[in-house]
């Protein structure tokens, strides 16, 4: 470990990993602090076990004795990246200009042209399955070729198509060919609770481990909780990171020439209101008044049933990667009341988990029967669409309650225009339309919008007066910080976020490589 590292990064998930690895390929000496333990997604998760092998018939997240996932502060090394479903999609010039087409949110710094090399370059870096579809609203990648669509996706396919709607292959961060280091997907259905193989990107893996061996330049610290970034008296200049121990409490710091936060949205916004001091009263970075402000995660509904084609034929083990298509934003050339647009992602639970048996009518034997029917049937249509930002949606923390480490609990604040609610209203006809157009029996439809993907809140943009960081995700009021995870998002889309956050930080550690220099 040295006394002074070029750059200390706080959290090891999509941000921090790309950051890590493109920073030390670099040339720059970098320290690591990940709140939780080393995890290894080959041996730690519970990623095959069945609701049958437990007394609670709920399958814990990790293995007997196998640390992680405990708390926000502290998931383990690779962070959410180790659970996520790999959906990755890039944002088009529409989306990064959406104030300037549509009058409403916030534009991006950048246009698609400046971002399109970093999109290819994680594209290659971590793998990314899909079709080239020349989608104007959804740019086509760096692809491998596509997982093939289920017999239950055909069906959607032609329902869709009856009324105008396109289906298409999705796009995740999962092999579908070896590679000289990962082997391609086995199709286990269990994506979300590990990967046992590492056919699913995750950061530890696929970034952070590689460069950590190729360069020498990483040091990791795990089970390190940040608590505190001290600034230098007079100058606005991050001198000291402080943190604890996560199992002892022993309380530790560090020092550097520049600090990066990707510790995702709540956490890296709760981290800067924590770190006051004279020069930022508000908290580091905050005279603005900014951080916490323009919180837009993602607005979902949901809608399930059970496709009539499907019922009573014999269950085949066709879980797959779990979801193999996606409905992309078709809205944006249609008549309608609202601006932007939404998408819709096309769900299934595998034999692991199957909560919607319990709304079955029945008992006994046909009741077992009725689930078996529909088994093979069933379907989830979800979709998904960005919030305007707006005064009552805002991350704060809470004045009294306290997690478990001792530090205050995050609070988040949502509310939505009335154009997002017409647009929410939209969103789940179509999602009924859709459904019942392939012939299904409905189950059950949203009856009120949820959040997902959490973004925004340490906005991005070239005025200090109404933003946190700029192009280049550093913070306008402190020299040597910089954000680079999904709080920094201007809007967000309909688009799945994780593929943006990492082109955003490998242009940002392009940025703080050459300023070091």
């Amino acid at each position: 470990m040295k006394d002074i590292y070029d750059v200390v990064i706080v959290g090891s998930g999509a941000s921090g990993g790309t950051m890590a690895a493109h920073l030390a390929r670099a040339g720059v000496n970098v320290l690591i602090l990940e709140g939780g333990p080393r995890i290894d997604t080959r041996t730690d998760f519970n990623t095959h076990a069945l609701p049958s092998q437990f007394a609670t018939r709920s399958i814990p997240i990790m293995k007997p004795g196998k640390a992680g996932f405990d708390s926000p502060r502290s998931y383990g090394m690779g962070g959410k990246t180790l659970l996520w479903n790999a959906v990755a999609l890039r944002m088009s010039e529409r989306d990064l200009k959406g104030a300037t087409r549509e009058g409403v949110g916030a534009d991006w710094p950048f246009g698609y042209a400046e971002i399109e090399p970093y999109y290819s370059m994680i594209e290659k870096e971590i793998g990314i399955c899909g079709n080239r579809d020349g989608l104007p609203d959804m740019p086509d990648g760096e692809f491998m070729p596509p997982a093939s669509l289920k017999c239950s996706d055909e069906i959607l396919k032609r329902g869709a198509e009856r009324i105008g709607v396109k289906l298409i292959h999705v796009r995740k961060a999962t092999l579908t060919q070896f590679t000289n280091s990962r082997p391609a997907c086995h199709y286990c259905g269990n994506c979300m609770a590990g990967c046992d193989v590492v056919a699913k990107y995750n950061s530890a893996d696929v970034h952070i481990y590689p460069a950590e061996r190729e360069t020498g330049r990483i040091d990791i610290r795990h089970n390190s909780i940040v608590n505190e970034l001290v600034v230098e008296e007079g100058r606005p200049r991050v001198r000291e990171v402080r943190y604890f121990d996560r199992q002892s409490g022993e309380p530790g710091s560090v020092r550097c020439r520049t600090v990066v936060l990707g510790c995702a949205c709540e956490q890296t916004i709760a981290l800067l209101l924590m770190s006051k001091s004279p020069q930022f009263a508000s908290g580091l970075g905050n005279n603005s008044g900014q951080v916490g402000r323009h919180f837009i995660p993602h607005i979902t509904c949901a809608v399930d049933g059970f496709l009539k084609d499907l019922i009573g034929v014999p269950s085949v083990n066709d879980e797959g990667f779990l979801d193999h298509s996606y409905i992309p934003s078709f809205m944006h050339d249609r008549p309608r009341d609202y601006p932007r647009s939404f998408a819709i992602q096309v769900g299934f639970h595998n034999r692991r988990f199957a909560p919607w048996a319990s709304k079955i009518k029945g008992i006994g034997a046909a009741y077992k029967k009725a689930v078996r029917d529909r088994y093979p049937a069933y379907m989830q249509l979800a979709g998904f669409m960005e919030m305007t930002p707006n005064p009552d949606s805002y991350v704060d923390l809470d004045p009294e309650a306290k997690d478990q480490y001792g530090l205050p609990k995050v609070r988040t604040h949502w509310k939505l225009s009335d154009a997002d609610q017409r647009r929410w209203n939209d969103m789940k006809k179509w999602c009924d339309s859709i459904m019942e157009s392939s012939g299904a029996e409905l189950l059950g439809t949203a009856t009120k919008p949820e959040t997902n993907h959490e973004l925004g809140g340490c906005k991005m943009g070239d005025d200090p007066r109404t933003s946190v960081v700029d192009g280049h995700c550093r913070a306008h009021e402190v020299d040597n910080l910089y954000v680079v995870d999904g709080s920094v998002f201007p809007n967000a889309s309909e688009k799945n976020p994780t593929l943006t956050i990492m082109a955003v930080s490998a242009r940002a550690a392009n940025h703080i490589a050459k300023t070091l220099s």
